[in-house]
């Protein structure tokens, strides 16, 4: 059963979500503050990412020993019974995790049919649990369904960045939309944005929304809530 996906953002008005950028912010929050008050509290307790964000959380990048010998391609749960998970796409088994939590959430990796078994030995060892969802790339309506029943997942919370987003958008399994909005204009050509769809500019805009809440918060800083009406995959 697919999870119902939240994507939960922090940007600037004019979409931009790199938060080094921003400066200090009215309110006295910096970015990375303001975006966990906000996620936590929608209490759930799986979150996912693309590679390049979830690099940010994986051990450095070490020489992987050689397998001692092959690794079937099948799902490994390593803890089958954790509440909480850090989830992160790896088509190409570039992430070296050392440990198998970040910040106490369990590591699963959604990774594909190209991953070598040095890799997956080196997985196993830290006891990081990993789905296959490809053959060379990731498929993200397998990977949520896998999610879904391997877990017992009935939320989940997207994270970014801005082309993982995008490709989550435009294959239609995003539910709802969290948007904090801090009053910066960045103005970057090319920075990354909240979505950024991979490839071609579709033909038309990916999804139609609807307004379920809009608070707001100190230091002038805008918190809407969307859900997805219509999602335009095509």
């Amino acid at each position: 059963m697919k999870p119902y996906v939240i994507c939960h953002m922090c940007t600037t008005i004019d979409g931009k979500i790199l938060g080094g950028r921003w400066g200090k912010l009215p309110g006295g929050k910096d970015s990375a503050t303001l975006f966990e008050t906000t996620a936590a509290s929608f209490g759930i307790g799986a979150w996912l990412v693309g590679t390049t964000t979830m690099k940010e959380f994986a051990g450095r990048n070490v020489k992987l020993p050689r397998a001692k010998k092959p690794v079937a391609r099948r799902d490994h749960i390593a803890d089958k019974n954790a509440k909480r998970l850090a989830v992160g796409v790896d088509a190409k088994g570039v992430l070296r995790f050392q440990e198998n939590e970040v910040d106490g959430d369990h590591v699963v990796l959604l990774v594909t049919d190209r991953v070598g078994d040095d890799y997956l030995t080196h997985l196993q060892s830290a006891g990081v649990s990993y789905l296959f969802c490809g053959k060379k790339e990731v498929n993200l309506h397998i990977a949520l369904r896998k999610l879904g029943n391997a877990f017992h997942l009935r939320k989940l919370m997207l994270q970014g960045g801005g082309k993982f987003n995008g490709a989550m958008l435009h294959a239609g399994l995003i539910d709802e939309i969290s948007h904090v909005t801090v009053p910066v204009a960045d103005g970057g050509v090319g920075i990354s944005s909240f979505f950024d769809i991979p490839g071609d500019p579709p033909p038309k805009a990916a999804a139609t929304l609807r307004v379920l809440s809009r608070k707001q918060l100190p230091g002038s800083v805008t918190w809407i809530r969307y859900r997805v009406l219509a999602k335009h995959t095509r």
